[in-house]
């Protein structure tokens, strides 16, 4: 970090990385993952005396992107309590219990912290080295790697996935769902 990155290395981290991170996005529900992107590279440009050595910089886009997603899930949550609020108040009730495996470790993933959720999906999904996902976090690499265990004891203590577990399901634990 402190170098400036030049327009013409900016231009080809862009080429390089933009359809992975755009695909990144989509995997996380990105309703218009091509402006989120294009958010995501705006903030590096204005940050690229921040930048980290040329083979993290792709991680550090994912980093950044995870936090303008979770701005933007912070957002959506807002707007989905005072949806339900709505339509309790109208006597709506909820969907049913999904039942599939993937739906099963969707919904346990699901109910992990925001930073399990960030960290497995990263690791298995956009298949990060605990070096890179420690740049995408903002980490140190050992922390990293502490986060990725406590993420991975956190799923396999979901009774949902021990219940899976026990009935031969575990093949599908971490495939590349959104």
């Amino acid at each position: 970090m402190g170098r400036s990155v030049t327009e013409q290395e900016f231009e080809e981290l862009y080429r390089a990385t933009v359809g992975d991170l755009i695909a990144y996005l989509r995997r996380r529900g990105a309703s218009d993952a091509e402006n989120v992107a294009a958010e995501v590279y705006a903030i590096a440009w204005r940050r690229r005396t921040d930048l980290p050595a040329p083979m993290l910089r792709r991680a550090w886009l994912f980093g950044a992107a995870a936090k303008v997603m979770q701005a933007e899930h912070r957002r959506r949550v807002r707007e989905r309590e005072a949806g339900a609020e709505h339509a309790r108040l109208d006597g709506a009730t909820p969907d049913d219990a999904q039942s599939t495996t993937t739906e099963t470790m969707v919904a346990a993933i699901g109910r992990l912290s925001p930073g399990h959720q960030e960290v497995l999906r990263l690791i298995e999904w956009e298949r990060l080295t605990p070096a890179e996902l420690a740049t995408a976090l903002g980490v140190r690499a050992g922390t990293a790697r502490v986060r990725l265990h406590r993420a991975r004891m956190a799923l396999a203590a979901d009774p949902a996935v021990r219940a899976l577990v026990e009935e031969g399901s575990s093949s599908h634990l971490l495939e590349h769902h959104p």
